[in-house]
């Protein structure tokens, strides 16, 4: 279930990286009347806002030497993107865009896809809260299961009414919705390529009472590997026949 769920994380680490750093390479480059997808935005020394904080610091390292003086040549901005933590993004949405004009901007260019007047929904602060706590969370979980941490916690269970595991199956089955939703928000195709890949489609199965169940009844062995069908040779010979 780690496994699956983790393909999904990841996914939806690079859809927002990749959504912010288009939206705020735009929004640095128009004046100049010729927009870029990819420009260093996070660069103070070319004029641009100085970021602040951890985020600040982070992409720093990426632009010096270890004697933190600027390097000769700098890496690209697509390059240093793919280098920050997931933990960046949420930052620079809630703590890094300096005007509530710029914020509604940056949010409609990344989740451009909400389908209700995304223009006047991410007008309003408290929809753009919203967002940020979901990215936040999903940060969190992410984290869990890099460190190969449970997928849920002891303190699920603890906050549980019932104190069973199918109410807890239930969260994760909201929490991954949530997760999905806001995926079709920034892209719609990377939403469907997941739902039908192999990751996508192994979680769905094994995301029910029944899955559970199965393995509370026979746990799984380390060492001893899944049970595999019989393979039908007859079957597999005329398919190779096949032209």
């Amino acid at each position: 279930m780690s496994m699956a769920l983790q393909s999904l994380m990841l996914t939806f680490e690079v859809a927002l990286r990749n959504r912010v750093h288009v939206s705020l390479s735009r929004q640095a480059t128009e004046k100049s009347g010729c927009a870029s997808d990819s420009f260093p935005w996070y660069d103070y020394c070319l004029g641009l806002r100085k970021l602040q904080g951890a985020t600040f610091d982070r992409i720093e390292a990426l632009l010096c030497d270890d004697r933190m003086i600027r390097l000769k040549l700098q890496p690209s901005p697509d390059s240093v993107i793919a280098k920050l933590t997931f933990g960046v993004w949420p930052n620079i949405l809630e703590q890094q865009l300096p005007t509530p004009v710029v914020q509604a901007r940056t949010f409609l260019d990344v989740f451009a896809n909400y389908p209700k007047n995304p223009r006047k929904h991410w007008n309003h602060p408290d929809n753009r809260k919203a967002a940020i706590t979901v990215l936040k969370d999903v940060n969190a979980w992410r984290n869990r299961i890099a460190h190969c941490e449970p997928v849920w916690t002891q303190g699920w269970y603890r906050n549980s009414t019932t104190q069973h595991w199918t109410e807890v199956l239930d969260r994760v089955r909201r929490r991954r919705a949530e997760m999905l939703t806001v995926l079709g928000w920034m892209c719609p195709q990377t939403l469907e390529v997941y739902q039908h890949s192999y990751n996508g489609r192994l979680f769905e199965m094994l995301l029910t009472e029944h899955a559970v169940l199965a393995h509370i009844v026979q746990p799984y062995v380390p060492g001893a590997g899944p049970v595999y069908p019989q393979m039908d040779e007859a079957g597999m010979s005329a398919y190779k026949a096949r032209r």
